[in-house]
């Protein structure tokens, strides 16, 4: 093993410890469904298992206010392991926190930060209010 890849193992056990929430994330499908008296999607789980929901707020350079003053924007993101069943996750992929401390948290993945190296996959979401 070389000395980067015993880091990034290093690095990824330590992201996995902070990921102390329950998340599921699905797909919705092509078709609706019957379901009752009324049609509703179909959809499909892409993953389900241990996350990490970050919220931060970061100046955003291009949002000014009158006064020519930055506004701070929130830029949440769902932190998940490096895996094979995380690999498949896309924009535009619905996620619940089911269980920890943001239980009830709903929304959509916007996006995915790929990196070299990467100690999780991080996700930008846009939360549901």
């Amino acid at each position: 093993m070389s000395l980067v890849s015993g880091a990034q193992s290093w690095g990824q056990a330590l992201a996995e410890s902070l990921m102390v929430d329950t998340v599921t994330i699905k797909r919705r499908g092509t078709e609706q469904v019957l379901q009752g008296d009324e049609y509703v999607w179909s959809y499909t789980t892409v993953y389900s298992g241990k996350c990490r929901l970050v919220l931060r707020a970061g100046a955003g350079v291009e949002i000014v206010d009158a006064q020519s003053q930055l506004l701070h924007v929130q830029e949440p993101r769902i932190d998940v392991p490096v895996s094979a069943t995380t690999a498949n996750i896309k924009p535009g992929d619905e996620f619940e926190i089911t269980a920890g401390n943001a239980a009830g948290a709903k929304g959509v993945i916007t996006g995915r930060l790929d990196q070299s190296l990467k100690t999780a996959r991080r996700l930008p979401v846009q939360v549901a209010a």
